[in-house]
């Protein structure tokens, strides 16, 4: 989708829900993963990884910009993994952590029109995107054994850190990473 096509689609779809063309919550919620190492990985794999992690929450944000509301809300997920890449998560969390860069910037950015910008980052959370290395209950278990909560997290665990940051009590909090991992990697 061009940008003249994403901004009318940002038009549309708020004028039809009355908010006269208005955003006041914006949550950038897109990835895939890439499992191998950094060395290992094609121009390809990195194409696919940058556009879904990066260039994807970038041009929706970049496009929804002149839509957002005095005092909106701008929520990246990113992943733990940003900060505690591993060996065999590399790409992703290249791609991730300049997600995190993102949200400093546009917090800096937006901060005078009272918009904040924040990044969530959860840890190991038992989504579709999982599925398949959740069978392995070797690697659940070892995962579970790092967690200082003891167990993987689920989407409402996450969707809790980011509604606190898209109501009112999180009006004051801009510019943060808040790791959502139940302390992975504490132990």
């Amino acid at each position: 989708m061009t940008e003249v096509g994403r901004e009318l689609y940002f038009e549309s779809a708020l004028k039809e829900r009355g908010n006269q063309a208005r955003l006041n919550i914006l949550v950038n919620n897109t990835g895939i993963g890439h499992f191998g190492k950094v060395s290992d990985a094609t121009e390809q794999n990195f194409d696919d990884v940058f556009t879904a992690n990066t260039k994807t929450p970038f041009l929706v944000t970049k496009s929804a910009l002149q839509y957002l509301a005095a005092g909106a809300r701008v929520i990246n997920i990113s992943s733990g993994a940003s900060k505690r890449p591993g060996t065999l998560f590399g790409l992703y969390a290249m791609a991730k952590a300049a997600v995190d860069a993102m949200t400093l910037a546009l917090a800096a950015e937006l901060g005078p029109r009272g918009i904040t910008v924040n990044t969530v980052a959860p840890g190991w959370t038992a989504t579709d995107a999982n599925a398949s290395a959740r069978q392995d209950v070797a690697t659940v278990s070892h995962v579970e054994s790092q967690t200082a909560l003891g167990r993987l997290g689920t989407p409402d665990d996450i969707a809790r850190v980011v509604a606190f940051l898209a109501s009112d009590d999180g009006g004051w909090v801009t510019g943060q990473y808040i790791e959502a991992s139940g302390g992975f990697k504490l132990l």
